[in-house]
């Protein structure tokens, strides 16, 4: 009866131990092997010129923002909403003035960062003596293109004439890696 017991015992710390060693075979949280994933983040400075007739800056504006690789996106948004007459009821909707720049799908590439841009600058038009003066026109230049930066060196991504001078506008965009 003694050897029945003691077997009975036996066979009972090896069953109970049984799953505990099957526990120890997995590695440990710490060492559970990851995709690895590099996501290397840069600084976006946008740069928005006015130039004269003769090409002298007139105004310049800078804005600046985050982004990673790995298609992230940055917005940044600037302006004034302005109240407009709807109706003759008095009614008024507003319309955005200002500048509204996107930074999207960005990818490093051989030689640069491969990024979907676009800007769109809006602003009043002087007030003409023949229109009437409570409806205001708008003044619009927007741009949307695909491009490479050179990582650290401006690039000018669009230029056109300015809709109110004989002057231009700009727009040079940088990419610096943020450390």
């Amino acid at each position: 009866m003694r050897k029945l017991a003691i077997l009975s015992c036996l066979s009972l710390v090896s069953v109970f131990s049984l799953p505990a060693s099957a526990q120890d075979a997995k590695p440990p949280a710490d060492e559970v092997q990851r995709p690895a994933i590099d996501i290397h983040p840069y600084r976006i400075e946008f740069v928005v010129r006015e130039l004269s007739e003769d090409g002298k800056v007139v105004n310049s504006r800078r804005y600046q923002a985050a982004i990673g690789d790995m298609y992230d996106h940055a917005s940044i948004r600037t302006g004034s909403r302005v109240p407009v007459r709807a109706n003759d009821k008095g009614d008024l909707n507003y319309i955005d003035i200002g500048i509204n720049l996107d930074c999207n799908s960005a990818h490093e590439v051989p030689g640069g960062l491969h990024v979907g841009i676009s800007a769109e600058l809006t602003s009043p038009a002087p007030p003409s003596a023949a229109a009437d003066s409570s409806i205001p026109v708008i003044r619009q230049n927007r741009w949307t293109a695909s491009t490479v930066l050179v990582i650290g060196k401006p690039t000018l991504i669009f230029s056109s004439d300015n809709l109110e001078s004989k002057g231009r506008i700009e727009v040079e965009v940088t990419a610096t890696p943020v450390r």
